[in-house]
């Protein structure tokens, strides 16, 4: 499935737009630093308000790219979601799902490439954008609420390994 992406700049507001939608064009320290900063604000769950932002920002990129392109498989949906993750410069990623859950696994990451180069190995995963992504992509693909599941990072490519490996299941 190729992906029909309409990229647009706006002259006056040099403002830029994916199929519509307000999008930054970001270096590969972003979301690490980003990342980074919400991690620093654990007491006011700064991952937690991270991950959920993720999720509740492209949740409406998902289902608009549905309507308008009539996309109404899950496996058909799912490939939308991954296709947008490499088209946004985010990675590589495989997901396999059901409605109960399933596994998404990401041979590059954006995120820990610049976690990589900034500081070096982490001790734990740090993908917690990429969390909400896919709870964004795995809710949009079933046709579930916000929040309905729940995404663990199970191996990272910021802790050494060769790729990043997430475990995906409803929130019951």
């Amino acid at each position: 499935m190729t992906l029909n992406v309409n990229f647009t700049f706006d002259e006056k507001s040099y403002r830029h737009y994916m199929n519509g939608f307000l999008s930054v064009l970001h270096c590969h320290h972003y979301l690490c630093l980003t990342t980074k900063t919400a991690m620093d604000f654990k007491e006011i769950n700064g991952l937690q308000i991270l991950q959920e932002t993720a999720e509740d920002t492209m949740r409406p990129v998902f289902e608009e790219y549905f309507k308008k392109n009539d996309v109404t498989t899950v496996k058909d949906k799912l490939l939308v979601g991954m296709r947008y993750y490499a088209v946004m410069g985010l990675g590589k990623m495989k997901a396999t799902a059901n409605e109960q859950g399933g596994e998404v696994v990401l041979a590059r990451s954006h995120v820990d490439q610049g976690w990589l180069k900034r500081w070096g190995r982490n001790s734990q995963p740090v993908n917690f954008f990429t969390r909400g992504y896919i709870a964004a992509m795995f809710a949009a693909a079933v046709g579930k609420p916000a929040r309905s599941f729940a995404v663990h990072e199970m191996e990272a490519i910021a802790t050494g390994n060769d790729y990043s490996r997430f475990k995906v299941h409803t929130n019951n």
